[in-house]
């Protein structure tokens, strides 16, 4: 049994969603300073006001691409770019300007429950189609309920403001009053969610186009969610399992079916389908590292 939460971070991002350039900007600040959210010119150096200081300091952990840790004895906090993860970003796409990139960012944030509850939440728990906010909200508060424990609270205030920033950070339409907080978030390409067609005010978690999901970005999920030792997994848990491609990416049946023929062709795995055993097996699987290489090396 999951042990139940007494706190939960949420508006850990001021409301401010990942902006073009932030992370780039950011990753590259860190390096030269990594003290830099302790400077007295941190908001000169990134060039923004201080929530989005904290918006950029938050992001920049929450993705994976950089680790907070207490230096100089405990007396200072300093950033550092994570070896397996953000060095390789750096390297390959220093730019951000590959979809895969953001492919990666987003599975770590949807499974990065410390930083990005509601967006764990939302993408694993909430089933809803043609949905609205408010119902949105509300249901994923239920779930959060369910995480704490007796007595313990949270903001619903900070987490309704969470669930806003989501449908503003995958949405490719205008859902606030303010046209600056609609520009520049790269995860819009992703096409996680759309406004639906056939309710007024609704919206809809969709399955990204196969052209802008690559083969390499599901066989990293699948791997990096891969218990340590254990080589297999059931299509089913791939479908339903948290933080997995089904749940990360909102792929049915069928489009898993197709990714995991697509590895399979290539000798990244084997799948059984036969007795109804429905498993795929990966019996040497690369290292996370070498997968994101592997790609950016052929693109």
């Amino acid at each position: 049994m999951n042990e139940k939460l007494k706190k939960v971070k949420l508006k850990g991002n001021e409301s401010f969603n990942i902006r073009e350039g932030w992370l780039r900007k950011g990753m590259r600040c860190v390096e030269e300073f990594p003290k830099l959210f302790t400077r007295d010119d941190v908001m000169e150096i990134l060039g923004v006001g201080s929530k989005m200081v904290k918006s950029i300091r938050f992001w920049l952990q929450a993705t994976g691409l950089t680790e907070e840790k207490i230096v100089d004895g405990g007396r200072a906090r300093a950033q550092f770019i994570t070896e397996h993860f953000g060095r390789i970003i750096q390297q390959y796409d220093p730019y951000f300007d590959d979809i895969f990139t953001f492919w990666l960012i987003h599975a770590h944030i949807v499974a990065n429950q410390n930083f990005c509850m509601a967006w764990h939440i939302f993408f694993n728990e909430y089933d809803g189609q043609d949905f609205r906010k408010e119902h949105m909200v509300d249901i994923c508060k239920e779930q959060l309920l369910k995480k704490m424990e007796k007595g313990a609270g949270f903001s619903e205030k900070s987490f309704y403001d969470d669930c806003t920033s989501i449908l503003k950070m995958y949405l490719n339409t205008d859902i606030s009053d303010d046209p600056e907080e609609n520009l520049g978030c790269p995860f819009t390409e992703l096409g996680l969610i759309r406004k639906s067609t056939r309710a007024k005010h609704a919206y809809v978690k969709a399955a990204p186009s196969p052209d802008k999901l690559d083969k390499l970005a599901i066989l990293y999920v699948i791997t990096r969610s891969l218990p340590e030792g254990i080589h297999s997994v059931s299509i089913n848990d791939l479908l339903n399992a948290p933080d997995n491609i089904g749940k990360a990416f909102n792929l049915n049946r069928v489009f898993v079916n197709e990714y995991l023929d697509q590895l399979r062709v290539l000798g990244f795995l084997s799948v059984n389908r036969t007795a109804g055993l429905d498993m795929v097996y990966i019996e040497n699987p690369l290292p996370l590292d070498k997968i994101i290489t592997a790609y950016y090396q052929k693109h």
